[in-house]
This record gives structure tokens, sequence and C-alpha cells, in this order.
């Protein structure tokens, strides 16, 4: 089994808000939460649809009054008579009960998508906490990757500083001339822009990442790095598996099974019960009208078949049976997509690290020319301009090498979060 090594996460003792914090802190986004309310709303209407199962009882009660009283003519061989037949004033009152038998299994058709659509939302609102613990993650490691460059900038301005200290005393006493003065001062102007511009844009990202959260976010403090292994095949499996979006696909193709159940039904009669305590009269009392006996009531049930429909029921199970097969095709391609993304996040984890291992030994390289330099000055045998880009050189590798220290962090949180939340919490100590 192929294992890749990786960087484990080991809080530092920073006061700053770490990542862990940060990660649970997803909590609060209000898209979140917009979304959970959404996937309370499609299990209420699951619990609704479940209601179709049960008999309805229902009351009822009506009353009206005719504009002429009702009459009935009867013609006899000595001409015609009226005599009335009704009231003018009446009333019904009744308490009906009714109960689909047998609908062709279209109300458990029904229920079925019901409840695999509130399971399809409940799983669109843990990708999206998958999706925000990404976005979390990148911005994190964005203002991480912002505040090593700002320090190794401030401590390039210190080195500059000092070494225009010691320009302006050499400058005092004819020993330089005044271009390598002015060289040095031009640069230290140069690191203090660049300052500027890396303190602007932390406080950029500091925003973005509190807007993301919905919880003000003044500092960030990423754990250090420690070789761990992962298994990449495994890791895979998993999220072919288990991955939130790789559910909801599986929710959506039970939704489209239940629609061919659901298609299907209108090939079968359907057979519905009732009963129904009925009184009518001429008063509210509802004590007959002197016509028509008081009670009504009735006991029954109605069978229906629709034998023939110009083939509309057929065209809708096809219609239905193709949304199915076009949902399974969307899932397999879905996963191979996830088998590429996993991929090229392992390859680019490795491009990363090899990047590191090089920049590392560029810093070293740059540090030991950079006091190299320092000594050659201060005796004279180096120019402020040699010194000026050996300062400027150091800061950028020092930066280089947090920048894709940071990177290497937020690919493996990347490869967790390909995975699956739980893989991701789990690796990072985190309760669901």
């Amino acid at each position: 089994m192929k294992l890749k090594t990786l960087f484990l996460l080991i809080p530092s003792l920073l006061l700053a808000q770490s990542y862990t914090q940060i990660i649970k802190d997803v909590d609060h986004s209000l898209a979140l939460k917009s979304a959970a309310q959404m996937q309370e709303a499609a299990q209420k209407l699951y619990e609704s649809a479940k209601g179709k199962n049960y008999p309805t009882l229902g009351a009822s009660f009506t009353g009206y009054r005719l504009y002429e009283t009702p009459t009935i003519t009867f013609y006899t061989p000595l001409g015609a008579t009226t005599q009335p037949m009704g009231k003018k004033d009446n009333f019904q009152g009744a308490i009906s009960l009714k109960y689909p038998l047998f609908t062709g299994f279209a109300i458990s058709g029904m229920i079925d998508k019901a409840k695999f659509q509130s399971e399809q939302t409940k799983l669109k609102v843990a990708d999206l906490k998958r999706n925000l613990y990404m976005g979390a993650a990148k911005l994190t490691v964005a203002i991480a990757a912002t505040k090593a460059s700002l320090q190794a900038m401030q401590k390039a301005k210190e080195a500059t500083l000092k070494a225009l200290q010691k320009a302006q005393g050499f400058y005092d006493n004819g020993l330089i001339p005044p271009s390598e003065l002015y060289n040095i001062k031009a640069k230290k102007y140069q690191i203090e822009a660049s300052i500027t511009e890396l303190e602007s844009r932390h406080k950029q990202l500091l925003n973005q990442l509190s807007y993301l959260l919905s919880t003000k976010i003044t500092s960030v403090e990423l754990p250090q790095l420690q070789d761990i292994q992962l298994d990449k095949e495994k890791l895979l499996q998993n999220a072919l598996t288990s991955r939130e979006d790789i559910k909801a696909l599986k929710a959506a193709l039970g939704m489209d099974k239940a629609e061919v159940t659901m298609a299907k039904s209108s090939y079968y009669p359907t057979l519905a019960l009732a009963a129904e305590l009925k009184r009518q009269g001429d008063t509210p009392a509802l004590n007959g009208n002197g016509y028509i006996n008081p009670d009504q009531s009735y006991m029954g049930a109605t069978l229906e078949w629709n034998l023939f429909n110009g083939m509309s029921d057929t065209k809708k199970v096809e219609a239905a049976k193709l949304k199915e097969l076009a949902t399974l095709t969307k899932l397999n391609d879905y996963k191979e997509k996830i088998r590429q993304e996993m991929d090229n996040a392992f390859l680019e984890l490795d491009a990363l690290r090899s990047k590191l291992q090089s920049a590392q030994m560029e810093t070293k390289a740059k540090k030991e020319y950079y006091e190299l330099t320092l000594g050659r000055f201060e005796n004279q045998l180096a120019s402020a301009d040699e010194l000026s880009r050996s300062i400027a050189d150091l800061a950028a590798a020092q930066a280089k090498t947090a920048i894709i220290k940071s990177k290497v962090f937020e690919q493996y949180q990347r490869i967790l979060l390909l995975t699956n939340t739980t893989e991701f919490l789990s690796k990072n100590g985190i309760g669901r």
C-alpha cells in the first residue's frame, strides 16, 4: 500500500486565534445557519408527506337560504298540481373519514422522495460546511503567509537601518561616496513601502475571514509542522463512499427512483374508502325539514382505473427512468472527478515539498551570503549596494520559505477535505 509522508499539526504557544478555534468558528457562519434552516424545512416537508399514509378526518357545516321554496309539479288528467318539496332554509353538517387504501404505490413513492429530499438537503448542508472549512483554511494560510512575509520585511528593515547607521558613519568620515548612502536609504524606503502593502493585505484577509466565520478575527496562528503519513488509496476510497457531496448525489438518485415508482403508480387502479356522519334540516339543529330524512350518513368505496390516456403514463415512466439514469451517470462522472482531484492534490503536495526543500536551502545560502557581505561592508570590502541587495535577497528567501510552508499546510488540509469532513476533523483533533 502506497503511503505519503506529510505534516501533522502541533499547536504553538502564540497568543492568537488558533487554527482549531477558527475551524470550530465555522459553526457561526450565517451561510451555514441559513442552509440549516432550509434543512429543517425539508425535514418538516418529509414529516408532512408521511401524513398521507393515514386517514383524513374532517368536519363541515353548511347553511343557505333559497330564493324560492322548492316545489314539484304533478300532471294528472285533472290538471297540473304544484306541491312544496323542501324549505327555503337549509343546513347540513357532516363528519367525514377518508382513507386511500391503495394508490398504486403513489403515496409510498411520494414519501420516499420527500425522505431522500430531506436527506439530500442535510447532506448539502454538510457539504457546505466542508467547503466553508476549505475556505477558512485557505484564508488562514494566506493570513499566516502574509504575516510571515511581513515579519521577514521587518527584519530586513531592521538590518537596513543598522547598515544605514554604519554607512552614515562611513560617509561622515569620507570613507564612502554619497551614492552608496543614498542607495541604502532608497532600499529602506522600498522595504517600508512593501511593509505598508503587506499590512494592508493582512488586514483585508482578516476581514474576509471574519466575514466567512461571522466572528471578529484579529490574528491567526498556524500549527507547527511534523511529518506523518497519508494513505492515498484509503483516503480516495473514503472520499468515493462517504464524502458529503457524493452522498448528496446518492440521495438524488434515491429521489429519482421514487419518481419512477410514482410514475408507475398510474398503471394501477386506486381504491379509496370513505364514511360520513351527515345530517340535514331547516334549522341548525339538523332535525330534518319535514320532507327528507335528517340522517344522510353513509359508507362507501371508490375504485378508479385509467385504462387509456394516449400513452401519457408510459412516457412519464420512461422520462422518470431516463432522469434516474442521468443522475447515475452524473454520480459516476463525479467519482472520476474526485479521483482526478485526489491524484492532482498528491502531485501538488509532492511538488510543494520539493519547493520547500529548495527554498530552505536557498534561505540558508542567502543568510550566509548576507553575513559575509555585512562583514565585508564593515571592513569596507563591499559596497552599500551589495549589502542592500543581500538584505533584500535574504528577506525574499525567508518570505518565500514561509509562504511555501503555509502552502504545504494548506495542501494537507485540502487533501483531508477532499476526503470528507470526518477525516478532516479527526486529523485536526476536533470532535464533531
